[in-house]
Formats: structure tokens, sequence, C-alpha cells
């Protein structure tokens, strides 16, 4: 299955990252004493994962991992089981990857992206591991980057979209897409370069993409934050629209999805700070 990104950018650090990141300030002489910055609280995030669709209760003991304001995220970081968490600094332009749902710091870093860059995910060769890319809103360009560091670039739609990234065909291999927040559409691009959209949900809703159904393809799903409701599109990008929907977290709560346990199929979670 292939990431969601939320439909609004929080920024940047992990727990060791956020502790290190601290900036000196240079010395600058004034005939009054400069005022000293309020300090930013930083949150920790706590994760809520299910493996059942169908269920409002978390199946994966609760762990923390990631702070305010960074990106939660979720992949397929070594080929083997499920998603498991990523967190991603914008500050920093750093991925911090872990592959095992116990908290802490990430086992693996890869700095990547640049200002207001989007973090994305994505298996963009089809060997199963999913890899980090960049999404960058100004161009509406999808930066992918390899395992060897090699990047591969498109642009589709236009400027300041929500990115998407997901499996839409069951080739294996992610494809993009944008969702249009104010129509309610997803315009996903297709292996061959053409598009398919399909209008879904109400707008503003947040984009989810997963594979709903173990198919092999990736569908829209959408979380309504008004009611903390997660919606999945059963039927995928075919016209008949199926929907199933779990009410999930509480309101205030960033949604989140992913293949959990590694069964092929995806489910929600949300983190909470």
């Amino acid at each position: 299955m292939r990431i969601q990104i939320f439909s609004q950018l929080v920024t940047a650090g992990v727990a060791a990252a956020v502790a290190a990141a601290v900036i000196a300030v240079p010395t600058v002489l004034h005939k009054k004493p400069a005022q000293a910055e309020a300090v930013q609280a930083v949150c920790t995030y706590n994760w809520y994962l299910s493996n059942n669709r169908a269920s409002g209760t978390a199946t994966i003991p609760a762990f923390a991992y990631g702070n305010t304001p960074m990106v939660p995220l979720a992949g397929n970081w070594d080929g083997a089981g499920g998603d498991t968490p990523a967190a991603y600094s914008p500050d920093e332009h750093k991925f911090f990857l872990t592959n095992s749902f116990a908290g802490g710091v990430g086992q693996i870093t890869i700095a990547f992206g640049n200002v207001d860059d989007r973090p994305i995910i994505g298996d963009w060769n089809g060997d199963g591991t999913d890899e980090v890319g960049v999404y960058t809103p100004s161009t509406g360009t999808f930066t992918k980057r390899a395992a060897d560091g090699t990047t591969t670039s498109v642009a589709f739609g236009t400027s300041y979209q929500i990115p998407l990234v997901g499996d839409w065909n069951g080739d294996g291999i992610d494809d993009v897409g944008v969702y249009r927040a104010s129509d309610a559409t997803f315009d996903l691009r297709l292996a061959d370069g053409t598009t398919r959209s399909i209008h879904y949900g109400d707008p503003y809703w947040r984009p989810e993409i997963g594979d709903w159904n173990g198919d092999g393809r990736d569908e829209p799903g959408l979380y309504n934050p008004a009611n903390a409701t997660f919606y999945f599109r059963m039927s995928g990008i075919d016209p008949t629209e199926t929907t199933e929907s779990i009410r999930y977290g509480d309101t205030g709560d960033l949604p989140l999805v992913g293949d959990w346990d590694g069964n092929r199929t995806s489910s929600q979670g949300i983190v909470r700070y």
C-alpha cells in the first residue's frame, strides 16, 4: 500500500533531533537589550494504530515517536512485514525511519528536500520497499528518491495542491496524484500518463490513500476532522462507489493509514500530541 500525505503541513524534529536543533543567535549590538524570543513548546507524538479497519480500538500497543512540529508518516522501509513509522522534519529536511513499533528515535536518517517541500512516500520501482520523496508546491513537482540516492521528477496538477501517492493499477509501482480540496476531487496519474478524476466526499476533508480490500490496488479515502471519521472508497478508481467508514480517535488527532500487520490491507491510525 502507499501512504497518505497530510493535507496540512505540520513542521519539524524527532525527539533526539529536536533537542539537537539549537540555532545559535549571532551577537548584535543594540542600544537596548534585545528581548529573547519565546521558546516554542515541543510535544511528543503518541501513535495509536489498528489492524482492524472495522474497529475503533487500537490493536497495536501505543508508542511515542517524533514530536511537533514534525510530519508523521509510514511506509515499508525494509521490504518485509508491513508499514512502520517515520517522521519528517521540514526545518532540517530530514526523514527519520524506523522498522519497529517500539518508539524512541529513528533507525535511519535521510536528508532530502528543500524549504517548503512536503514529504511523500512510495515504492518507486516495484521492489516492495518504500522510498522517500518530496512534493514542491510552488511548481507542482514530485521528486522521487531511489535507494541509491538518484532522483526522478514528474510535474502533475497545478501548484499548491495536496500530493498523493498510490499504486492505482496494481502493477506494484506507485504513481502520483493530487487532491483538489475545494472540489473534493482526486486526480490520479495512471502509469500510461493519463488521468483519472474521482469526486469523493466533501470539500476540505483530508485525503488518505491505501489498499482497503487487498486487491493490490490503492484506493482513495478521506478523514473528516469534524467527527474523527475515516471513509474508505472500497471500489477504488472504478466508477461505481462503495464506501465503508469508522470513527477512530478524537477530533484534533492527526490521521494516517498503513498496512500495519503486513496482510496487504490498509487500516487506520492516529497520532496524538
